[in-house]
């Protein structure tokens, strides 16, 4: 490995913009390194069902033993246009006001140095997929709507957690939930009584539906209370949005039972009525602390001097929906601090690390 190179590679990475929805530039930046390096790249486009102007990049190299997939997100969040990355004291940060982008370009990075060195020192290798993800900042957009068809591997490792050495195994469903209420307007002044007040029952649910940890394993959010109008008008409109994360299913579906049970109450108080949408955000991800993806994880970081941990998170990756597509798929830490902020930071040895422990895991 070389590391002048892979600080090169990735100063060059975050230098390109590719903020969510506008990914372009990027993909064509990486897939034209990853055809230099003699992979063979395809396009999945999936843009137009992200709302992007970029696509998903697959990428295979050949080699002997069981395939293994690589995967990162090719997208940033904002402000992520402009960004010039300076070293101090061997900490990565942006010099301007934008974040980094070592979310996830560091993973990107050490990928791609990892694969130059394979080749340029001729070394043997399993077969190596990648799928770099656009839209990952909007939902897992990319990876949700990926062409799983064509890949090989039933191992997968996802570069997108923040401390060195931290291997998330277990992630929660996620569930979206909208609800409408519908009431009756009338004068608000000259016959409130005859009105049907919509915020009210929309209110009264919402004090009745648990947010933060509702339990040892899910936690629910309520957000964009609306109920657009005048203050001379009872509301006859009324909508609020839930997400509910959960790592058991039945409890997941519990509470989405439980949220209903509130909102027909509250309607039902004041005789209002109710309509609930949902979409399924993700499914939960689980692999087993035993499995040889994590054995040989925990092999190869610890071979590297780091100390190794595997954990449950409520964050969500690209890992869920690898996972639901049938591939062993834990999201390994790469050392990437404050994300999603203009403080965001990296630590070049951390990237160092990060691209010895994949290509170990390559070869």
């Amino acid at each position: 490995m070389d590391s002048k190179r892979l600080l090169e590679r990735f100063f060059r990475y975050v230098s390109c913009p590719s903020e969510s929805g506008k990914e372009r530039s990027f993909c064509e930046l990486i897939e034209d390194e990853l055809k230099a390096l003699g992979l063979t790249v395809r396009r999945d486009e999936v843009g137009e069902k992200c709302g992007s102007d970029g696509w998903n990049v697959y990428a295979y190299l050949p080699g002997e033993g069981e395939p293994i997939l690589f995967s990162c997100h090719i997208d940033t969040v904002s402000p992520g246009v402009g960004i010039e990355p300076v070293v101090k004291d061997g900490v990565i940060y942006s010099a301007g006001d934008t974040i980094l982008g070592a979310d996830d370009k560091a993973g990107i990075a050490a990928v791609l140095e990892a694969i130059e060195t394979i080749c340029e020192q001729n070394l043997a290798h399993r077969p190596i997929e990648i799928l770099f993800s656009i839209c990952e900042e909007l939902g897992l957009l990319g990876a949700k709507y990926a062409d799983y068809s064509y890949i090989k591997s039933k191992q997968a490792v996802v570069l997108d957690h923040a401390e060195i050495g931290s291997f998330v195994n277990n992630a929660p469903a996620n569930m979206h939930l909208h609800i409408e209420i519908t009431g009756k307007s009338s004068h608000a002044g000259v016959a409130p009584d005859k009105g049907i007040h919509a915020l009210k029952a929309a209110t009264a649910a919402i004090a009745n539906i648990p947010c933060g940890f509702a339990d040892d394993s899910t936690v629910m959010n309520v957000a964009n209370l609306l109920a657009p109008g005048k203050t001379n008008v009872v509301p006859d409109k009324a909508a609020f949005d839930m997400e509910i994360r959960s790592f058991k299913e039945e409890i997941l579906q519990s509470h989405i039972k439980n949220t209903e049970t509130a909102v027909k109450a509250a309607c039902e108080a004041i005789g209002a009525t109710y309509t609930i949408s949902s979409e399924r955000h993700s499914d939960v991800l689980y692999v087993s602390e035993g499995s040889p993806l994590i054995s040989r994880l925990k092999e190869v970081y610890t071979e590297l001097g780091v100390n190794t941990t595997v954990e449950r998170t409520y964050g969500g990756c690209d890992a869920t929906w690898l996972s639901y597509n049938g591939l062993d798929a834990v999201n390994i830490g790469i050392g990437v601090c404050d994300i999603h902020s203009t403080d965001e930071h990296i630590a070049v040895a951390d990237i160092e690390i990060t691209a010895k422990a994949i290509l170990a895991m390559m070869i």
